[in-house]
């Protein structure tokens, strides 16, 4: 059964698909604002980057043909009004994807992702991509920094849902379609 982890962001968005307890395929979507540089508006600007992510989210899907998704829910907590838009587009941007694509999703929280990966609610992002790495025996870890701190969201999304109810369902449903 494949499961497809997601770390939804605007600026960056990570998944990874898992089989069998190991990973199969990672990527990483990564947008900028350019509506400076092109004097261009923003909602224009905006409106391109949610394309680009949502083209590469239906990819993903499309390509690897998950059995469901967990996605780590961004945390809303920001300071600035760009900042809270910017997870809300994100969030907006994986939620219709995945209605459109009828893929199943569980939504899992950043410190359930902690807990789940390390035991502790306050662990470093260092701490959850060691735990990551060690759970999925990830050998072809990403090269880049901001690559490794997504990957590690979205594998550590997939941890974090394990045992929980949509996970169950799921190998429910393969069980019956095998049995």
């Amino acid at each position: 059964m494949r499961v497809l982890g997601i770390d939804a962001g605007f600026a960056a968005m990570g998944l990874v698909v898992a089989q069998d307890g190991r990973v199969i395929h990672y990527d990483t979507c990564r947008t900028e604002r350019t509506a400076k540089k092109r004097g261009i508006r923003v909602a224009d600007d905006d409106a391109e980057r949610s394309q680009e992510l949502a083209r590469f989210l239906h990819d993903a899907i499309d390509e690897w043909r998950p059995a469901g998704a967990i996605v780590e829910l961004p945390t809303g907590g920001a300071q600035g009004a760009r900042a809270n838009r910017s997870m809300g587009m994100a969030t907006g941007i994986v939620v219709t994807v995945l209605e459109l694509s009828r893929l199943p999703a569980e939504w899992v929280t950043p410190d359930d992702v902690k807990r789940a990966a390390t035991g502790r609610r306050n662990a470093s992002k260092a701490d959850v991509q060691a735990a990551v790495r060690r759970h999925f025996e990830w050998a072809d870890w990403p090269r880049y920094k901001w690559q490794q701190e997504h990957m590690a969201d979205a594998a550590g999304a997939i941890m974090a849902a394990e045992g929980g109810t949509l996970l169950r369902a799921l190998e429910r449903v393969a069980e019956e379609v095998a049995g």
